[in-house]
């Protein structure tokens, strides 16, 4: 179990440096770059995520498969398996690369309806980024190589450094004025470093690691059986987290982008926050599952549900409190007063999908992909449904409104894990219906300080937005979502460490 909380600490740091970065950084990137050459930023980089899905979900077959037989000793197996993803990944990369790259002026004029003034520049950057994408699938062989061994603290490393020299040589370029092309160029050089540093490492894990490009059918046949719920949540994946600023970029154009990125950002960093301390899950239910140790994995899901809970209400209750004077200091006033209505409705969502997190994993881990599949399948074309009919009518607030359609599968998805494990419905509606005593106190927080001046903070103001977060957290423990002896859990746990 101490592992599990080793994994879980790694990968929140792993979180946490990246994202701290970027909340320094980003306010400079936007204003060098001007709001709509950076909604062109955002969208070039969906552009490269959204063609993610053709790894066919052989990433995590890695993670799966070289795990598996690592424990038995079978290096040719792994051997096998890791050179003929990388023939797929090669294969799929060109194919998505090429796509980017041809159908370039389409993405621009066409589907993003860029303004005429930005065209070549969008144009230009499709174009480099369709190399990155290759790139991106070749290192996702090596990189989740280090995962299948437990080596967290590998795989962060790379991670870090390579996102922190990426995100700097942004800065130096802007600030020696250059733009968002020699930024990306300049993201293509730090993809070549990942790779070799991903393929370094994994070889001095793997003594016995030789690659070789070789496609061997049962070995495709073996791990797609697996990988192709995770290709199916990826594509799903892709339509929640890339379409809608597509769909945003066509509606609105390239600065509303922008304006929605920015709130939708920061919710989803606090949602990726959650979701990285709880990856441990996967491996953690698979072992017990396969030990049919029914009442370890309820009294774990009841456990790890606490602890999301208290800490996503937390987090949701910091970004509805704090939030408007936060985005007014961070990225200025303008963007604040349109962004903040729209991180209250962002962050909402956000809350409830920190929870389904912990059903994710354990789904995995049982073996149960497919609901998953289906699950994300449902909730993404309710969303991308809604955006299309109400980006049109209510612009940005339509944007953030339909992103709630992503939870209508929540309770069926909820109530067949609840039974899978034989846990009682009603404990868990009574654990939601606490969370809901909180949120409704941050609305009400919400509807109280959305008219302070949070451009000019006085003393007094300052204790009022202190005041309604410290209640948040005090609700939290109130409720009894975590307590004394949880507190006293976790920090032996660290000290340990």
């Amino acid at each position: 179990m101490n592992s599990n909380f080793k994994n879980a600490t790694y990968n929140a740091i792993g979180f946490i440096f990246p994202v701290a970065i970027g909340l320094i950084t980003t306010p400079y990137i936007v204003h060098k770059l001007t709001t709509e050459i950076y909604g062109i930023y955002v969208l070039a980089t969906s552009l490269m995520g959204l063609m993610t899905f053709l790894d066919l979900g052989f990433g995590q077959g890695i993670i799966k498969f070289v795990s598996h037989y690592e424990a038995k000793g079978d290096y040719n197996r792994i051997n096998d398996i890791i050179n003929t993803t990388l023939v797929i990944n090669l294969i799929m990369g060109i194919i998505g690369g090429a796509i980017i790259f041809l159908f370039a002026d389409i993405f621009a004029i066409k589907l993003f309806n860029v303004n005429e003034k930005h065209r070549e520049l969008a144009i230009l950057s499709f174009k480099i980024v369709s190399v990155g994408f290759v790139l991106n699938l070749v290192s996702s062989t090596f990189s989740n190589i280090p995962r299948a061994l437990q080596r967290y603290d590998i795989s962060v490393r790379i991670q870090n450094t390579i996102w922190f020299l990426s995100v700097m040589s942004s800065v130096c370029l802007l600030y020696l004025g250059y733009g968002l092309n020699e930024m990306l160029f300049f993201y293509i050089v730090f993809q070549f470093l990942g790779i070799f540093l991903y393929f370094r490492y994994s070889k001095n894990l793997l003594s016995r690691l030789s690659i070789y490009p070789n496609f061997k059918k049962d070995i495709f046949n073996e791990v797609f059986s697996f990988s192709i719920f995770t290709a199916i949540n990826s594509i799903t994946g892709n339509i929640v987290f890339r379409v809608d600023k597509m769909i945003i970029a066509h509606y609105l154009g390239t600065s509303a982008v922008t304006y929605y990125q920015i709130p939708f950002m920061l919710s989803q960093m606090a949602n990726g926050f959650v979701s990285s301390v709880i990856q441990f899950l996967f491996p953690a239910v698979s072992s017990l599952n396969s030990k049919n140790d029914k009442e370890n994995l309820k009294r774990l899901y009841l456990k790890t549900t606490r602890y999301v809970i208290a800490l996503s209400l937390i987090i949701f209750s910091g970004l509805v409190i704090f939030g408007k004077p936060f985005l007014v200091i961070w990225i200025g006033k303008d963007i604040a007063n349109i962004s903040y209505p729209i991180m209250i409705i962002i962050s909402l969502v956000f809350f409830f999908n920190s929870i389904s997190n912990v059903g994710f994993y354990y789904y995995n881990g049982l073996g149960r992909a497919n609901i998953n599949m289906i699950s994300s399948f449902i909730g993404a074309f309710s969303y991308l449904l809604a955006s299309l009919i109400l980006i049109p009518m209510f612009d940005l607030i339509g944007a953030s409104i339909s992103f709630i359609f992503i939870l209508i599968p929540y309770p069926v998805y909820i109530y067949i894990l609840n039974k899978i494990l034989d846990f009682p419905h009603r404990d868990y509606l009574f654990i939601i219906s606490k969370s809901i005593v909180v949120l409704l106190f941050g609305y009400t927080s919400y509807i109280f300080l959305k008219n302070i001046d949070a451009g000019s903070l006085n003393i007094g103001n300052i204790l009022i937005y202190i005041s309604a977060f410290i209640v948040s957290i005090i609700l939290v423990f109130l409720l009894k979502f975590i307590g004394i002896d949880d507190y006293i859990e976790v920090r032996k746990r660290i000290v340990d460490i």
